[in-house]
């Protein structure tokens, strides 16, 4: 476990230094930067297998920084601690490329479960694998979607829920299946959050009239395979 290196970004000086005592504590060798300009630096320094980033920062925000190390290539997984609760603020994060997020104020044993999820996720990945249905393809390995033979634009959310949508195809998912599958389990209270992802993707694949995402009132959704 200690060779498991978490960078904490939060600019509260003792949020920061209990943040970074529990995780080291629980056998993580972490490191800390107090703003966004400085988290960027220390990525390209020596690249974190998490990064716990607060997303109201002096400068750069934590948006712009998660977005930033996204398009740069950053594949390792994103915890963003936010005081923000509005559905919009919480999808704003996972489009920017978080991973998932923590509302402040937080216990430490929430955010060490959250960190340890992540991690076990990216551990338990599985090789290399395609699927298939209504004319979409995913790749998992690649972590890209095509329609059509054309590219899907999608956040690294809008792809996770996608490529469990269209793994799942012809079976109906619960809601509960997905915020198990997709989003940890861990935020069974934010009623809206899968809604207005299913409606992003339903666009970008073109389901108007939502044929391909079927909604399942009061149950979940099912993913025709056409």
């Amino acid at each position: 476990m200690s060779d498991t290196k978490i960078l904490v970004v939060e600019d509260d000086e003792t949020i920061a230094r209990f943040v970074e005592l529990e995780l080291t504590h629980s056998g993580f060798a972490v490191t800390r930067a107090g703003d966004g300009a400085s988290a960027l630096e220390s990525v390209q320094e020596e690249t974190p297998d998490l990064i716990v980033l607060d997303l109201m920062l002096p400068g750069v925000d934590g948006l712009d920084v998660s977005r930033t190390l996204r398009a740069g290539g950053f594949d390792r997984p994103i915890l963003m601690l936010t005081a923000r609760a509005q559905t919009h603020d919480v999808v704003s994060g996972f489009d920017a490329g978080a991973d998932d997020y923590l509302r402040k104020p937080f216990e430490m044993p929430e955010l060490l479960s959250r960190v340890r999820a992540l991690l076990k996720r990216v551990t338990t990945e599985e090789g290399p694998h395609t699927h298939e249905a209504s004319g979409v393809t995913v790749d998992m390995d690649r972590r890209s979607a095509e329609m059509g033979g054309e590219s899907i634009d999608l956040t690294a959310k809008e792809f996770d829920l996608l490529a469990y949508l269209v793994a799942s195809a012809g079976s109906v998912v619960s809601r509960e299946e997905i915020l198990e599958n997709v989003w940890g389990g861990q935020h069974a209270s934010d009623s809206n959050v899968i809604e207005v992802f299913v409606c992003h993707i339903r666009g970008k694949i073109g389901d108007r009239d939502n044929r391909i995402i079927q909604t399942i009132r009061g149950v979940g959704y099912f993913f025709a395979r056409g």
